[in-house]
């Protein structure tokens, strides 16, 4: 496809190698450069934006017959996954604790998505969600209906997402090693950078299914 033609892995590679290690952020040789992407539509990825938005809602406190009600409304229930259909079936509250844990983390791929989407410009591997966030979604609270927002989203450049995505992976490597080795740095948050990579890589490779994301580095 066109956009394969202007994607250039190995180039991509050395260019945030470069990148990085001018911010202080170390980063080995022989990590890989990715495969060639196929990019997910602009309608999956605003779906997959809108089930995660709506499964969040039970962190803050909505009762799953709401959150049920809002998925069926807006014709979303065939893109849950086999764990979100898990969680709606019983009370937050009983839900084990990674589970809970899961649900919050939500909010990062929610924004990272919105990023995909070009609603900001501020990904980055250390800071969290910003409170502009609600301005960048329907209000679930109000009922506003998921189908405008979904027919009217669109991929910022493929390029510029598989370059980001690059970014998260190679700086994901040096995250995870401080963590190993006891080692600590403010340039990047272990856990941030996680769950943002894993928007990026459903967005970029189509084959792969939410719940079996890998995060290898």
């Amino acid at each position: 496809m066109w956009f394969n033609k202007k994607i250039k892995p190995e180039e991509i590679k050395l260019k945030n190698t470069k990148l990085l290690r001018s911010n202080g952020i170390d980063v080995i040789e022989h990590l890989p450069y990715l495969d060639h992407p196929d990019f997910r539509d602009a309608e999956q990825i605003a779906k997959r934006k809108m089930v995660q938005l709506a499964i969040f809602q039970l962190h803050l406190g909505a009762p799953n017959h709401i959150i049920n009600k809002l998925i069926e409304a807006n014709k979303l229930s065939d893109n849950l996954t086999s764990d979100e259909l898990r969680y709606l079936q019983s009370e937050y509250q009983d839900l084990p604790e990674q589970d809970q844990i899961d649900i919050y983390w939500y909010v990062e791929a929610i924004w990272t998505f919105a990023w995909i989407g070009g609603l900001h410009n501020q990904l980055s591997l250390n800071t969290g969600v910003e409170d502009s966030l609600a301005s960048m979604t329907p209000d679930i609270e109000k009922n506003e209906s998921a189908e405008p927002y979904i027919k009217k989203f669109r991929l910022r450049s493929r390029l510029e997402i598989f370059e980001m995505l690059d970014k998260f992976y190679r700086a994901h490597w040096f995250a995870r090693n401080n963590h190993l080795t006891g080692k600590e740095s403010d340039k990047v948050d272990l856990d941030i950078i996680m769950e943002r990579r894993k928007a990026l890589e459903y967005t970029c490779y189509r084959a792969y299914e939410w719940d079996s994301i890998s995060l290898d580095t």
